[in-house]
């Protein structure tokens, strides 16, 4: 199994996962798509599916070119549509993609499992930066999106956001196994443990 990362739009990590046999699937697509699609194909990637972690623009901002090329399903939480369909056309322009031109295929719920030939998906429903935010357990992986970073958390002062929400979230990731590693939608990669010790949010809540 591998993960790889690509830096998108400057700022965004969009995650390459797959098996030795190829097998994979992407999370978050925030921007150039032709950078994506050319890792993909480099690799020889059969590519089984899109995750979404939440509908921001700098995570979203390149998929409609992606799926389109790969033909494959999208997957978000169920709570995080309303959210998808109302970004900026300004912001996503910026990133130079383009706004969703159709609705995920499947909307997702807490405890879901999706069975991809790389291996299973865990869904964690972990809201507070946006209504609809999710982590994904992959193994010994836990991708947290916009909800924990090394050091820090998700803004919550954007529409949708919920300081209460998040901070339950954190309650929640808390309590998973301190040795997960955790690769988040920007910055660096750590662990649950870490961010239990230094992190001062996860600190409030323990």
């Amino acid at each position: 199994m591998a993960i790889d990362t690509l830096l998108v739009g400057g700022t965004t990590n969009c995650y390459i996962v797959y098996d030795d046999d190829k097998n994979g699937f992407i999370i978050d697509p925030g921007a150039e798509a032709e950078k994506i699609l050319a890792y993909v194909k480099n690799l020889g990637l059969a590519i089984e599916g899109i995750l979404l972690t939440h509908g921001h623009g700098d995570h979203i901002s390149a998929l409609n070119k992606v799926r389109d090329a790969l033909g494959v399903k999208v997957y978000m939480h169920k709570d995080e549509l309303e959210n998808f369909l109302s970004q900026s056309p300004q912001f996503v322009a910026m990133l130079g993609g383009e706004l969703p031109n159709k609705n995920p295929d499947v909307l997702l719920q807490d405890g879901d499992i999706i069975s991809f030939k790389a291996g299973d998906v865990k869904v964690l429903f972990t809201p507070g930066h946006t209504p609809g935010g999710v982590c994904y357990l992959y193994g010994d992986t836990l991708f947290t999106g916009d909800t924990l970073f090394q050091g820090s958390i998700g803004r919550t002062d954007f529409p949708g956001g919920d300081v209460a929400a998040i901070m339950e979230s954190l309650v929640k990731l808390s309590k998973l196994d301190e040795d997960l590693k955790v690769l988040s939608g920007h910055g660096f990669a750590t662990t649950i443990g870490t961010e239990k010790r230094m992190n001062p949010f996860m600190r409030q809540i323990l």
